[in-house]
């Protein structure tokens, strides 16, 4: 085995590693090659020096990279590792790489750096062995586009695309207001979001939409539009226009715009302990559960 930087020449193999992964702890394969493509091109990466993928004689068999996460102050890692005997033992080996890269990147002694793991990965036991903690749970959820049919829109509600900067301000400033006070948000500016937003596959700003009610902001969704996979990427309502149906709406109008592009189904990762009832609200909007990813952190003095 031997571990090198990652480079985008990487992606078909990383796609079939992050596949082959999949199906070993949910039984089916759920990444995109839109997913890999957001991996290498992650806001803040380096690969040549922030990354490391393992090779053996059949190819790609883990991969581990470290980047400025969302969060100010914070890094995120991805990890990634083959089924196999060796699976645990070869993430020991990529997370030293993550303890080497944060000491040198933290922004302060013990900044926080996290990482996306499903329930049965056999990196599980090197995290814990290595002192992370697992401190939250993320369900992810699917709509099936096809026979998606349009709720009735609410009362004075309509929902439009936004056709200027002000309105993607709008639609900025609206999500950031109903997602306050969520314990994993920090307010970024517009420009901060919307140069974040543009750097992600499938970003497209006819799929940033905005609910208005009687002429006022009310709510807000953006979706994506990936090549291989529909995304709902935020979706936010007003506290005080919540329980009217608008988060349906917002969806519903998402979905037949993602439909009328060609993808026959949408994705989205909800909190699960999200305190606005988002799974509620998605499941009333047609979409399902279909497996869970935890949240694991580690500190380092």
């Amino acid at each position: 085995m031997i571990l090198r930087p990652a480079t985008n020449d990487d992606a078909h193999a990383l796609l079939a590693l992050y596949r082959a992964a999949d199906t070993a702890e949910v039984g089916r394969p759920e990444t995109s090659a839109a997913d890999i493509t957001d991996l290498l091109h992650a806001p803040g990466l380096t690969l040549g020096t922030r990354s490391l993928v393992s090779v053996d004689d059949t190819g790609i068999t883990g991969v581990v990279l470290c980047h400025p996460a969302p969060q100010p102050g914070q890094l995120r890692a991805q990890l990634r590792v083959a089924p196999g005997d060796t699976a645990t033992a070869l993430a020991r080996t990529l997370l030293d790489a993550v303890h080497h890269w944060t000491l040198t990147d933290r922004a302060a002694p013990n900044s926080p750096v996290t990482l996306f793991q499903l329930p049965r990965s056999p990196a599980i036991p090197a995290l814990r062995s290595a002192g992370w903690t697992k401190i939250h749970s993320y369900t992810r959820m699917i709509a099936d586009l096809i026979d998606h049919t349009a709720p009735p829109t609410p009362a004075d509600v309509r929902v439009r695309p936004a056709t200027s900067r002000a309105d993607m301000a709008t639609i900025h400033h609206v999500l950031e207001t109903a997602i306050a006070g969520h314990w994993n948000h920090h307010r970024r500016d517009f420009q901060d979001f919307l140069t974040d937003q543009q750097q992600r596959d499938g970003h497209d700003t006819s799929l940033w939409l905005l609910a208005e009610s009687a002429g006022n902001p009310v709510g807000a969704v953006i979706a994506r539009a990936p090549a291989d996979r529909a995304w709902i990427a935020w979706l936010g309502v007003l506290p005080e226009a919540r329980g009217r149906g608008i988060a349906t709406t917002l969806l519903s109008s998402a979905f037949t715009r993602l439909r009328d592009r060609g993808h026959t189904t949408a994705g989205v990762d909800v909190d699960t302990h999200n305190n606005t009832h988002a799974i509620a609200v998605y499941d009333h909007a047609g979409m399902r559960p279909i497996g869970t990813a935890d949240q694991w952190r580690a500190s380092h003095p």
